[in-house]
């Protein structure tokens, strides 16, 4: 006979499990919509991508002078080029802000699997003396800003064990706002920046993953050999017939091929692409302080910066969500094109659409061993890379909207269209 106790447990659990699903149910229900909060375009909010170079100037100097105030101040151009590029990689997404002097709002809106239901939520800031999230909307739910502000801080220095959260707030001394513009007077952050990298100590898995251990191993094999040591620039397809020759070495399945090319992608992209890409993977360097490079950068058509974009675009392809590292890329060449930029270039976006194709079939075990085939006797950079005669580079935002409006008009499409046809006509990116 099972005992009072026991009873009492098992129903207080029956209890309990029927209460969060019922709130779970409900939360379920104010939450979906069938009217869509938000229905603004990505090509429109892009048209400010240049604007955000200023944002991140004023960024990088809070961090870097960590010891002092800063005033950071975000126009709402440049927040909604930020939620533009979002919602250009998830097209399911949409956002939009408005900031006045009275307030600030920004409301986002979900489309559930292209259904007719959506997902709607929005949250109003108030000008203050500390960050004043005045009410959270989500559907017909309203909360208190300041009580679920209150809740998350607790829940997450609760968690870390830290005060991170209370660290953040606290350095917000003032928000002000006028129109289409927010100004946050920020304290020193040095106090913040040191918890932040207690907790992410902390939160780290010490676990050295399989990825990470490949990805270091094909990293120093990769810097020792010869070509590393070149005094003249080498091409990318040179370190690619090194690393994936040596992958197929490896490689005994075609499970393990692709996992192998994935580690050589990687390795290369925090090789000749920029180490911190490897910060991505873990701890890939032999040397923290010092990261592996090579003499003379790597080159595809002669040009440094198309290796760059060859190698970081396939790296994030394989570490970010399907169709961010295009997103990146285009948002990038957006932003190049604001004053002291490179301007526009199709071209570099060319090197971004390559990357992104060669990592897909390199790393799809139907193709891997038949990648690591080609690249073990590539002779030309013809074969990951299509030519680049023709194609536009240097525009700046005033050339750019002139000829091709925006990133969503027949002129802009056209121009990508030719490109992925370019890519399409290189066998190894015709795979069905």
């Amino acid at each position: 006979m099972i005992s009072r106790g026991v009873k009492w447990l098992l129903m207080s659990i029956a209890i309990v499990g029927f209460i969060i699903l019922s709130g779970t149910v409900v939360l379920a229900y104010l939450s979906v919509q069938k009217t869509p909060l938000v229905t603004t375009y990505a090509p429109t909010q892009l048209d400010g991508a240049d604007t955000v170079n200023e944002l991140l100037s004023q960024l990088q100097q809070a961090f870097e002078k960590r010891k002092e105030g800063h005033q950071v101040t975000l126009t709402q151009t440049q927040v909604e080029s930020l939620v533009g590029v979002l919602q250009r990689a998830i097209p399911d997404f949409k956002g939009i802000v408005n900031i006045t002097p009275l307030a600030g709002t920004i409301s986002v809106t979900y489309n559930i699997r292209q259904s007719s239901y959506y997902i709607n939520a929005s949250v109003l800031v108030l000008p203050d003396s500390s960050l004043r999230i005045e009410q959270v909307q989500l559907g017909d739910l309203k909360v208190s800003g300041g009580f679920l502000l209150s809740l998350i801080e607790r829940a997450v220095n609760f968690y870390t064990d830290s005060q991170i959260v209370s660290l953040a707030l606290s350095r917000i001394e003032r928000v002000s706002m006028r129109e289409g513009e927010i100004t946050l007077e920020l304290g020193p952050l040095d106090a913040f920046i040191s918890e932040f990298d207690y907790v992410a100590s902390q939160l780290s898995d010490d676990e050295v993953t399989e990825l990470e251990l490949l990805t270091g191993y094909y990293l120093r094999y990769i810097s020792g050999r010869h070509i590393a040591l070149s005094h003249e620039p080498v091409s990318l397809i040179e370190y690619l017939r090194e690393g994936m020759a040596r992958a197929r070495e490896q490689s005994d399945t075609p499970e393990q091929a692709a996992f192998h090319n994935k580690a050589v992608i990687l390795a290369l992209a925090a090789y000749v692409g920029h180490h911190r890409v490897g910060n991505l993977v873990g701890d890939i360097q032999p040397d923290a302080l010092k990261a592996l490079k090579p003499r003379t950068g790597a080159v595809l058509h002669e040009r440094n910066d198309l290796t760059r974009h060859f190698i970081i675009s396939a790296a994030l392809e394989l570490l970010a969500e399907q169709g961010m590292s295009l997103a990146i890329g285009e948002f990038k060449e957006l932003m190049d094109r604001g004053e002291g930029g490179s301007g526009y270039s199709f071209v570099d976006l060319l090197a971004d659409m390559s990357g992104t194709e060669f990592a897909k079939v390199a790393t799809n075990p139907n193709y891997a061993s038949e990648v690591q085939n080609t690249m073990a006797r590539i002779q030309s950079e013809l074969e990951i890379i299509p030519p680049i005669d023709g194609l536009k580079e240097g525009l700046s935002k005033q050339a750019f909207t002139l000829q091709y409006g925006k990133v969503d008009s027949e002129a802009y499409m056209k121009e990508v269209a030719a490109i992925k046809e370019r890519i399409r006509q290189l066998p190894l990116y015709s795979k069905p």
